[in-house]
């Protein structure tokens, strides 16, 4: 018998008194099924393995279940970024926006991309949404890079896309 999806804000709204009793952190992932929670946590381990085009298609199954999970709409999209699938990388960050205008990482990634993509004069409007007090080393490229597209000084786009995705290897777990 096929588990049923459950409705998170539903679920969140019908428990959220019990966590508050509980002090539970609401804000902690709620998985559609128990299916996802283990394709999860098997692509969470391929990712940090580097493993990404593995993890790409355990992302993708997780969101068969549940298609409105923001943080895995994002590590799908630094998946399909890291095998140089820039446009579906694109599409995923921007789901992953629209879910959650607040997803930090989301900006530097779809930024990153469009420079990727042939579109550096797009990244700004991007990048300068993203902050991240963690990640000083991004900030510090960002901005740099920020500087030189303003005053028109433009790197041809890999120059760009390198540096800053060095200075993302740099700041290390700062940036998911």
């Amino acid at each position: 018998m096929a588990e049923k999806k459950i409705d998170k804000a539903r679920r969140n709204f019908l428990f959220g008194a019990v966590r508050r009793f509980k002090n539970e952190d609401p804000d902690q992932p709620v998985a559609s099924t128990a299916e996802c929670v283990e394709a999860i946590k098997e692509a969470n381990g391929l990712y940090v393995d580097g493993e990404f085009e593995a993890a790409r298609d355990k992302y993708k199954e997780c969101l068969q279940s549940d298609q409105n999970d923001a943080d895995v709409r994002y590590r799908l999209g630094v998946c399909q970024y890291k095998i140089g699938k820039y446009m579906q990388a694109k599409v995923e960050f921007e789901r992953t926006l629209r879910i959650d205008r607040s997803y930090q990482d989301a900006f530097l990634y779809l930024g990153l991309t469009l420079v990727r993509l042939g579109k550096p004069e797009k990244a700004p409007g991007l990048w300068s949404q993203y902050f991240n007090i963690k990640a000083v080393v991004v900030q510090r490229e960002l901005n740099l890079q920020l500087g030189l597209l303003e005053t028109g000084v433009i790197d041809p786009p890999e120059v760009i896309a390198e540096a800053v995705e060095a200075a993302i290897k740099d700041a290390g777990d700062a940036v998911g």
